[in-house]
């Protein structure tokens, strides 16, 4: 049997154009299915240190570029709570650290979420591009709904 309603909406907020249109789309989906919903950050700590280990970044470099991001992702969070409250639905937000798809995978499992919101991406970048490659492993992994909004 499908299911008709969603519980809680999980949305991936990372900055980018695709992810703010999905954090607007995850708003009035959880608006109209009287949802919960949980907006998450995440802080590719996983990528740094590659970086690092791969000696193309410095340590100096790598804390103060990680907290640059963490900044950025608080900004961006705050961006989908503002949204959330003014259209009147109950959203939390979250600040993870790791690999991209790991950490919404593990929160999604924490929170209960039955539906994941992602941005828009291009496949054909998976392989350069480690923005697209990690939501591709959200959608190759989740167990529940993804919704890839444009």
């Amino acid at each position: 049997m499908a299911q008709t309603s969603f519980r809680h909406i999980l949305v991936l907020v990372d900055g980018t154009e695709s992810s703010l249109k999905a954090a607007e789309c995850a708003v009035q989906l959880a608006r109209a299915y009287k949802a919960q919903l949980s907006a998450v950050g995440v802080v590719d700590t996983a990528t740094l240190k590659h970086l690092l280990t791969s000696g193309i970044m410095v340590a100096a470099e790598s804390q103060e570029y990680e907290r640059e991001l963490e900044a950025s992702g608080r900004k961006h969070l705050a961006y989908a709570a503002d949204l959330a409250r003014e259209n009147g639905v109950k959203a939390q937000t979250v600040l993870l650290k790791g690999a991209v798809h790991s950490a919404v995978l593990a929160e999604q499992k924490s929170c209960g979420a039955d539906l994941i919101v992602i941005g828009a991406f291009r496949w054909t970048l998976c392989h350069r591009d480690v923005s697209a490659r990690e939501r591709q492993l959200i959608l190759d992994e989740a167990p529940c709904p993804v919704l890839v909004v444009r």
